[in-house]
């Protein structure tokens, strides 16, 4: 009896998950946000809605509660975050609904979001600890010299994973000692400084190191993969980043889970502590917002490149 209305709700979310295609989303956001619309499909069928038109604001107030008292074995989200993502897409699909003419008015726009804690862990490298992770690795080697490239351009410019991967030899301008994001999460571009010292360790790694990993081979990726071990475009694997700071920290001997997303954050913190101004941050992070941030503000390049040169520690 329940495969009817989920059966609707699915029609519906197809149907504006081909819009959010079309605005640009990309596949794995896509993909996150298609678990998001399962949990609202479920949630319907266990309370017996059946429509959009069903759907009051009492409804999604309840919606939230459910997920947050899901038995583990169905999936809970326990995570403030992970719910207030979920609700992020509910406002967004009814938000959608009303501008496609199915719904009149938004039963969701009212639904507050729960109070999320400081969104810049604790928990980040100190700078001690980051210098002894850079430290690692054997430049003696092609992979020791690649890999203390990589670490020292995460450290420069909290870039993330993706974006760090998907970064090509087009995108680095030492003389001008920036790297260009060309799409930054939300199809966003922006450009990022860095430090000295990760200008040097790319200088060595484009003149020398990248070369003799391709053998002769062609790569538009900045940051590649021995031949021995191509991936697509010889471009790093989707984990390899994660496995190599990992490695790097243990061997370091730093007993916090260290993750490239933990690095982008250390980066951040680091700049904050040596006083840069928070807008600044923001600039370089390419995030739409901080908690302590009242309005987004962009900056430009000069200025930007100004404060990361005087701020960060390894400038």
């Amino acid at each position: 009896m329940k495969a009817e209305p989920v059966n609707a709700w699915e029609a519906l979310a197809h149907r504006y998950r081909q819009t959010l295609l079309v605005r640009g989303y990309s596949v794995r956001t896509l993909a996150t946000q298609g678990t998001y619309a399962r949990r609202w499909q479920e949630f319907c069928a266990d309370v017996k809605l059946a429509t959009p038109g069903a759907v009051r604001a009492e409804h999604v107030a309840a919606f939230q509660q459910w997920l947050w008292h899901r038995p583990t074995a169905r999936g809970a989200v326990r995570g403030i975050a992970g719910q207030n993502n979920i609700l992020s897409w509910v406002k967004g699909f009814f938000a959608w609904l009303q501008t496609e003419g199915v719904l009149s008015r938004n039963p969701a726009a009212s639904a507050l979001y729960a109070k999320q804690p400081d969104p810049l862990p604790k928990d980040v490298l100190t700078m001690a600890e980051a210098v002894a992770i850079l430290k690692t690795p054997d430049v003696s080697t092609l992979n020791g010299q690649r890999d203390r490239t990589i670490l020292e351009t995460m450290y420069a410019t909290g870039l993330r994973r993706a974006e760090l991967r998907a970064l090509g030899l087009v995108d680095v301008d030492l003389e001008a000692e920036v790297v260009i994001v060309r799409q930054g999460k939300g199809g966003k571009g922006r450009v990022v400084p860095l430090t000295r010292t990760a200008c040097a360790c790319l200088e060595t790694y484009l003149r020398e190191t990248r070369l003799t990993l391709l053998a002769g081979q062609l790569s538009a990726r900045l940051f590649v993969s021995p031949v021995n071990h191509p991936g697509k475009d010889f471009c790093l694997g989707e984990h390899a980043l994660g496995n190599l700071v990992t490695r790097y920290a243990k061997a370091a001997g730093i007993k916090k889970k260290v993750t490239p997303h933990l690095w982008r954050h250390t980066c951040a913190t680091h700049l904050l502590q040596n006083r840069a101004n928070l807008r600044h941050v923001q600039e370089m992070l390419g995030h739409k917002s901080l908690a302590t941030t009242e309005r987004y503000l962009r900056v430009t390049i000069a200025d930007l490149k100004d404060a990361h040169r005087r701020h960060h520690p390894r400038g």
